[in-house]
């Protein structure tokens, strides 16, 4: 009798554990690939210097990314995970021409904390600290400009468990950068030395990533 009820007990407690499994545990690593789509408005402040004379001209714009982000994280418990974010992608501005190629590139350090943390869903709120790098080139007229800057965001997403080890998750983020240019040629030619200007972004990223996650309590 005393057997049965212990076995009884002990059932019980494993399926009240495995009812209540957490999304997110101390020791998790965390592995997503994605893609994701951004709308941004753009400053561009532009310094010219010549003869002793500067000059200063502040334009506004638009601007689409489409970026495919990669991100490890590690549990460092249940409720918080420490990530990496590299995120490579194209930069397409709304007075882009047809032969204008860019490319973009974020790189960040991503604290994630989790608010609900249940067995098959999880809901987190994170933090985006890093830096972005920007290349712009066009054929009319050739040129070949360079900015790179600080990167800021805050973000939220929603984790689907669709089996032990792999899910899908929905971020949404909002991204500011400031880029300063780092080079520039026209032509071939360096326009550096009399030429300047930043690149102040601000925008909103909606990403879908299939997730995997390995090992935990």
């Amino acid at each position: 009798m005393h057997l049965r009820t212990y076995l009884l007990t002990a059932s019980f407690a494993m399926s009240f554990t495995v009812a209540f499994a957490q999304f997110n545990q101390q020791g998790m690593v965390h592995v997503s690939l994605g893609a994701a789509i951004g709308a941004h408005g753009t400053e561009l402040e532009q310094r010219y210097q010549f003869l002793g004379l500067s000059r200063t001209e502040t334009s506004t714009d638009g601007a689409a990314t489409v970026t495919f982000p990669l991100q490890v994280g590690y549990a460092l418990s249940d409720r918080f995970a420490l990530g990496l974010v590299l995120e490579p992608g194209r930069y397409v501005p709304d007075t882009a021409n047809t032969s204008q190629q860019n490319g973009i590139f974020n790189l960040a350090i991503e604290p994630r904390f989790f608010l609900l943390n249940a067995e098959r869903v999880a809901w987190h709120a994170s933090v985006h600290i890093g830096g972005a790098g920007l290349r712009i080139t066009d054929k009319e007229p050739e040129v070949d400009a360079r900015y790179a800057g600080g990167a800021f965001g805050l973000g939220t997403g929603l984790l689907l468990g669709l089996g032990g080890h792999v899910g899908l998750g929905f971020d949404l983020r909002f991204l500011t950068t400031r880029m300063e240019l780092t080079s520039m040629e026209l032509n071939g030619t360096s326009v550096t030395d009399f030429f300047d200007a930043t690149l102040r972004t601000g925008g909103v990223i909606a990403q879908l990533s299939l997730a995997f996650r390995f090992g935990g309590g």
